[in-house]
C-alpha cells in the first residue's frame, strides 16, 4: 500500500513541478488502483470508506470555493490517498505535507523569492508527508 501511494505521488510530483498540473490519466489510475486495493485486501469496513473520502472531498470543495487556489488535482489525489490509506493515515499525511509546504513557503518569503500570491506545487510536499507518516510508524 505504501509503495503504491509513493509511486503515484512521486510521478504526480514530477508533473506538478514541471507543468504545474497533474495528469488526469495518472489521477484516474491512482483512484482505480486505490479502490481495487481496498476491495481486494478489505482494508476498510462499514463507513470507513466514506470517512476516508472526507479529506479529498474537503479539498475539492475548497478548490471550488477559492476558484482553484487549491487545485482540483490535489484534491483528487488526496481522495485516492484516503481510499488507499484510510482516514487517519491520510489526515496525518496531508497534515505533514501542509507543515512541510508552510515551512518551505516561509523560507521563500523570508528570502523574498516569492510573494503572497505565488503558487507552489503541493504534491511534492504531500509525498514528503507520506514518507514522514511511514517513517514515524503509521505503517500498520
Amino acid at each position: 500500500m505504501w509503495i503504491i501511494a509513493a509511486g503515484f505521488l512521486i510521478a504526480a510530483s514530477i508533473t506538478d513541478i514541471r507543468k504545474k498540473e497533474i495528469s488526469v490519466i495518472l489521477i484516474g489510475l491512482f483512484v482505480a488502483t486505490s479502490i481495487v486495493y481496498s476491495i481486494a485486501f478489505q482494508t476498510m469496513k462499514g463507513n470507513d470508506f466514506l470517512y476516508a473520502l472526507i479529506p479529498g472531498s474537503s479539498l475539492l470543495a475548497l478548490g471550488i470555493m477559492t476558484k482553484e487556489s487549491i487545485g482540483y488535482g490535489d484534491g483528487l489525489l488526496i481522495l485516492a490517498l484516503g481510499i488507499l490509506l484510510g482516514l487517519e493515515k491520510c489526515l496525518i499525511t496531508v497534515g505533514m505535507g501542509l507543515a512541510a509546504s508552510a515551512i518551505y513557503a516561509l523560507v521563500l518569503l523570508a528570502f523574498r523569492k516569492v510573494n503572497g500570491k505565488s503558487r507552489l506545487p503541493f504534491v511534492p510536499f504531500l509525498t514528503i508527508g507520506l514518507g514522514v507518516t511511514f517513517l514515524v510508524g503509521y505503517q500498520r
